[in-house]
């Protein structure tokens, strides 16, 4: 397999930045990965605070929890999110996973026509 072909596959099905990491393009494979992985942490933070925040307003009293009614605070609970927030870290995320695909494939790709 080309190296074009393996970075992309590192960064399409691993994560982003370990094309880069994979093509030895270590300082820009960790920036990607820090700031890919901010965004999943800052996200991952903002829905165990909402949960947190969900779980103390619960009608429920010890024992009488049924699963219907736990979909029925699910299903309020989302209509609550804040999607403000998590929407254009989703997107920023998304977008710096393509440029990361794109960068290096391409990377790659000037590597073998050394």
């Amino acid at each position: 397999m080309k190296t074009a072909t393996k970075a992309l596959l590192f960064n399409a099905l691993l994560f982003p930045g370990w094309g880069q990491i994979y093509l030895k393009q270590y300082k820009k494979g960790i920036l990607i990965i820090s700031a890919v992985m901010a965004g999943t942490s800052s996200i991952l933070w903002y829905v165990i605070q909402t949960t947190r925040d969900i779980l103390k307003i619960t009608p429920f009293k010890k024992g009488t929890v049924t699963f219907e009614a736990v979909v029925r605070l699910a299903i309020k609970s989302l209509a609550e999110l804040n999607l403000d927030y998590i929407l254009p870290l989703l997107f920023f995320m998304l977008l710096l996973w393509m440029f990361s695909m794109i960068d290096s494939y391409q990377s790659g790709k000037k590597l073998i026509n050394k």
